[in-house]
């Protein structure tokens, strides 16, 4: 499950574009938002993009997808930039780049989307969503057989430790594992019957 940790630093913006990409971003936005001299606090958060109820609910629905690339704090960006670091290169090898990168923003924006539906008050950064949604997909992999049992388990255990620690967002959390999980699912599917269509090609 981690055998991507010993490819050379080098070769992997080469192997994992946009699971590099990502994480470059979310650098580049952090030493934005660090480095403007507007402040530290919650006002200079919402002008960088953060989640809040209010501004949702005013039709800034783009603050959906910028929520997931600011990070205020620099534990908040290497906790997240270690978690894509691990969890995100071997998905992006398996769906492909776009597919990752579509399963990465759906489940992000869909965990944002549920904290929105909860009223939940404040101001809320960081790509904890997203994250969710690729532990859902490791869940149903898991389910599925395809990975190892005690990579399945590790992934569960994590799973409910961060969310018995996360309740205050919990609904979100749900939505976007739910949502990395229903993708998966799609996307397993469709790849198995493209596979199915090529063997009969291959037969004809």
């Amino acid at each position: 499950m981690f055998r991507h940790t010993l490819i050379p630093v080098r070769r992997f913006p080469q192997l994992f574009p946009v699971v590099t990409g990502i994480i470059l971003v979310q650098i580049v936005v952090f030493l934005m938002y660090t480095l403007s001299g507007k402040g530290f606090g919650p006002a200079t958060w919402v002008q960088f993009g953060a989640f809040v109820q209010w501004r949702i609910q005013d039709g800034e629905y783009w603050r959906l997808v910028s929520s997931l690339f600011l990070h205020v704090h620099l534990l908040q960006l290497l906790m997240m930039g270690v978690s894509l670091y691990l969890f995100a290169p071997q998905l992006e090898w398996l769906f492909g780049k776009l597919s990752f990168l579509f399963i990465y923003l759906c489940a992000g924006i869909a965990g944002y989307w549920g904290i929105y539906l909860t009223d939940v008050d404040g101001v809320i950064t960081g790509a904890n969503e997203a994250i969710y949604g690729l532990l859902g997909v490791y869940l149903f992999l898991a389910l599925r057989g395809m990975i190892h049992p005690v990579m399945g388990r590790m992934v569960l255990v994590f799973v409910v430790f961060n969310l018995a620690f996360g309740w205050s967002l919990l609904f979100g959390h749900i939505v976007a594992l739910t949502t990395g999980f229903v993708l998966a699912m799609i996307f397993i599917q469709f790849k198995s019957m493209q596979s199915d269509q090529d063997e009969e090609d291959d037969w004809q």
